[in-house]
């Protein structure tokens, strides 16, 4: 299944912070619609920058192609970038759909559009869901968003996700009436009436987990934590809902305060949304969409054919062996892209100067 090779050497620092050459080689495969991975004649180069939707920037799009010149990361990203397809095309008010791979399972309720209504002194009414035919999975549908009208003095910018929908920080009329509601969430955690007035800024942790398949922006928590940076309002001894997940360290909060985490750790350079970082992928993996085609439903298999990696850095040649750290699953397009990584350490930057010369070769 072999196809013409995209290859870069890249340099970074490994999970230990070790300084490394790391050898990536990217390949592009199309889905039959049977479910066969077939290698593309016209592979994808390496995305270099982020792409965001609708040609935005992160004031008010999210993204959705990741930059991928990534020396190392931790786990494997497992990401879908694609929309929700009611099914048999007949239109629907909501639906679930869901990824599963290897042992692991991601489900997300989508739901129509629909909006709050104003209640003064009880909770907010809910509009009834619009019906829809299909729906992009992006994270501007999902929860959060920024209330910087119920109370100009204390903004509030979700931290998980500072530009979805639904948060609401006082139950006044200019802020609630109207305000659009996800259409994304977690079937075990919907949102409720009783739930959408946060009215203490120190609550939110509370409050839903935003929903995606796609690429989770690295200034949200918990992501921006890996580079030593919490959000406010926070308790010294809050114990997050990702702690409970196993999504950051244990008594992180406290840890950030006494300044006993590190400054940069490897996870920040995962970005696959929560349920779909794995700790390790073979290549040959079943994967499962289910309302992510018009069909309704796609199986597929990861295609194995791990690249063969050479790189040489004048010490002689280093046979490097393959990694999985990024799948990227287009169903829009019926393709998949794998990126695979090899990695070199040599002794430190002020070796660099002595290093005679830099050749790679992927077979």
């Amino acid at each position: 299944m072999s196809q013409s090779k995209i290859y870069q050497v890249v340099h970074g620092t490994d999970g230990e912070n070790k300084p490394i050459f790391s050898l990536l080689v990217k390949r592009t495969y199309d889905i039959q619609a049977d479910g066969r991975v077939i290698a593309s004649g016209q592979p994808c180069e390496f995305r270099k920058v982020d792409e965001y939707y609708d040609g935005g920037d992160p004031e008010w799009a999210t993204i959705k192609f990741e930059a991928e010149l990534v020396p190392f990361k931790p786990n494997v990203d497992v990401v879908v970038v694609g929309k929700a397809y009611a099914p048999h095309g007949r239109p629907t008010d909501q639906m679930d759909i869901e990824v599963r791979i290897q042992n692991k399972s991601k489900r997300i309720r989508v739901i129509g559009d629909r909006t709050c209504r104003h209640n003064p002194g009880r909770p907010p009414a809910f509009t009834a869901p619009a019906q829809f035919q299909h729906m992009e999975i992006r994270y501007e549908r999902a929860f959060g968003g920024k209330d910087e009208i119920s109370d100009p003095s204390t903004p509030l910018s979700y931290p998980r996700n500072d530009i979805g929908c639904g948060i609401a920080l006082k139950n006044v009329r200019e802020r609630v009436e109207g305000l659009s509601l996800p259409n994304l969430e977690d079937p075990t955690d919907l949102i409720t009436p009783e739930r959408i007035i946060l009215n203490d800024p120190y609550r939110w942790n509370t409050l839903p987990l935003p929903q995606g398949l796609g690429w989770f922006q690295r200034s949200w928590y918990p992501r921006s934590s890996f580079i030593g940076s919490m959000p406010p309002y926070l308790d010294p001894d809050e114990v997050m809902r990702e702690e409970l997940l196993e999504l950051v360290p244990k008594k992180q909060v406290a840890l950030s305060r006494q300044l006993k985490l590190p400054s940069f750790h490897p996870l920040f350079n995962n970005g696959a949304s929560i349920g779909l970082m794995l700790q390790t992928l073979n290549g040959t993996e079943s994967v499962t969409l289910d309302g992510l085609t018009p069909s309704g439903h796609l199986d597929l298999m990861l295609p194995g054919d791990p690249p063969k990696l050479m790189l040489d850095i004048g010490l002689g040649e280093n046979q490097l062996s393959p990694v999985l750290q990024t799948v990227c699953i287009r169903p829009e397009d019926m393709q998949l892209d794998l990126i695979w990584r090899g990695i070199h350490s040599y002794p430190g930057l002020d070796w660099l100067p002595e290093m005679k010369q830099l050749r790679a070769e992927v077979v």
